[in-house]
C-alpha cells in the first residue's frame, strides 16, 4: 500500500469522488435552536448535551494565548495537533482531518452517497446529520429499527445490507437512546461488513462510554478500509463553542475527505485547534468531567426510579426517557419552568434529557416531579 502514488491512492478511495452541497434543512435542529430563544430570567439548558464544565483551564490559557496570532492561519497548529493526535492513537499524522466539528465530517459523508444515488443503512434513531446531508442529496435511506431496549441491532444491521449499500452508519454510544454497543460485538460486525461498503462509526460520546475510550474501533482503520471513525472536542472536553473535531480513516480516503472538504482543515481557526491541543494535556480535567457527570445522571435515575418511570441505561451524558410517564407535555411545562430539554420529531415516544452539573439537576427533578403522572 505505501508504494501507491498519492494519485492512486485517492482513485482507489472508496471517496473519491468530486461535488459537494453545503447547506441543508433540519427539522430537528430548528425546533432545537428556536427553543433557546425568547426566554426571560435564568435559562437551564439540559438539551445541547453540553459539557457544563469546560473549556479546562489549561485549554482556556492556550486559547488566549493563540489569540495574539489570530491574524495567521492555524497551518502550524493543525499540524502539530495531528501530531499529538496521531500519538495518542499510534497512528499518523496522515490518518486524520481535523474540521469544524465533527458534523462537517458526517456531512461531507453524507453528500458523498447521495451524489452517488447509493443507499445509506442506519440504526434508527439515531444522529441525523449524515441521513440528511445524504438525503438531500439524493441517496436512499434505510432505517433499521433498535431493539426494545433502544439499543442498536447489529444482527438487523447486517441483514439489511444489499447491493445498494453504499454506506452503513453506527453512533456508539447512540444519540439520541444514550445507549452502547458492547465492543466485541461491534469490532465482529465491522468485520464482515463488505470491503466496497463505507462504514462510519460516530464516536462523539465515547468517553462518556461505561468503557472509556478502551471501547473506541480507532485501531481498527489500519485494518479496515473502508472505515471511517468520527471524533469531536465538542461534549467532554467543552469545546461545542469553538467547533473542532476529526476524521480518522486510512491515508486514501484521509486525502478524499480534505480534497473536497471546502475548509481545506483551516476551518476550525486557531483558537479551538490550540484549545483542543491543550485539553488533550489535562486527563485530570476529562477525568473530573466524566465523574461529575455521572453524579448528575444519578440524581435524575434515582428520581426516576422512585417514580417508576422508564428511560434507557445511558453510556453518555443525557438521558432517553419515555415521555409517557408525565402527565403533559413535558417539553412545553419545562420550558414554562426556564428549563430546556429536548424532544426531536422522530421521537415520539421518549425526551432526551442532558446532564448538567448536580446543582442542575437536582433543580429540574424539582421542577419535573410536579408533572409525573
Amino acid at each position: 500500500m505505501s508504494d501507491l502514488s498519492r494519485r492512486r491512492w485517492i482513485q482507489k478511495s472508496l471517496l473519491a469522488s468530486s461535488a459537494m452541497l453545503v447547506t441543508v434543512n433540519s427539522s430537528a435542529l430548528n425546533a432545537v435552536i428556536e427553543s433557546n430563544k425568547n426566554y426571560d430570567g435564568p435559562l437551564l439548558r439540559l438539551n445541547w448535551n453540553e459539557n457544563p464544565y469546560g473549556p479546562s483551564d489549561k485549554a482556556k490559557q492556550a486559547i488566549i494565548q493563540a489569540l495574539t496570532g489570530a491574524n495567521r492561519y492555524p497551518d502550524s497548529l493543525v499540524g502539530a495537533l495531528k501530531e499529538k493526535l496521531a500519538t495518542v492513537y499510534s497512528l499518523q499524522p496522515k490518518n486524520f482531518m481535523l474540521t469544524a466539528g465533527s458534523t462537517e465530517v458526517l456531512s461531507l459523508l453524507g453528500q458523498h452517497v447521495g451524489l452517488q444515488k447509493g443507499e445509506i443503512l442506519t440504526p434508527w434513531p439515531s444522529f441525523p446529520t449524515l441521513i440528511m446531508f445524504g438525503e438531500q442529496t439524493g441517496a436512499s435511506i434505510r432505517k433499521v429499527k433498535l431493539d426494545n431496549g433502544d439499543r442498536i441491532n447489529l444482527e438487523r444491521v447486517k441483514e439489511a445490507i444489499s447491493d445498494k449499500t453504499k454506506l452503513i452508519f453506527i453512533c456508539n454510544p447512540n444519540n439520541p437512546t444514550s445507549t452502547e454497543l458492547d465492543t466485541g460485538e461491534l469490532r465482529a460486525f465491522l468485520k464482515t461488513v463488505p470491503s466496497d461498503v463505507l462504514v462510519c462509526v460516530d464516536e462523539a460520546y465515547i468517553e462518556y462510554s461505561k468503557y472509556g475510550v478502551k471501547s473506541s474501533v480507532v485501531d481498527l482503520i489500519t485494518e479496515l478500509s473502508n472505515l471511517v471513525v468520527c471524533r469531536t472536542f465538542s461534549k467532554a472536553y467543552g469545546l461545542a463553542g469553538l467547533r473542532i473535531g476529526y476524521a480518522i480513516s486510512n491515508e486514501a480516503n484521509i486525502d478524499a475527505l480534505r480534497n473536497r472538504h471546502t475548509g481545506w482543515e483551516l476551518s476550525a481557526g486557531v483558537a479551538p485547534v490550540a484549545g483542543a491541543s491543550a485539553t488533550l494535556d489535562d486527563p485530570q480535567f476529562l477525568d473530573m468531567v466524566v465523574e461529575r457527570n455521572e453524579e448528575g445522571k444519578s440524581i435524575v435515575t434515582s428520581a426516576f426510579d422512585k417514580w417508576g418511570l422508564e428511560y434507557s441505561k445511558s453510556s453518555t451524558n443525557f438521558i432517553y426517557a419515555k415521555s409517557a410517564g408525565f402527565h403533559a407535555d413535558i417539553v412545553d411545562k419545562m420550558k414554562e419552568n426556564n428549563i430546556l430539554i429536548t424532544k426531536w420529531p422522530d421521537m415520539t415516544e421518549h425526551i432526551r434529557i442532558s446532564i448538567g452539573k448536580p446543582d442542575e439537576m437536582e433543580q429540574f427533578v424539582k421542577a419535573v416531579e410536579q408533572y409525573v403522572a
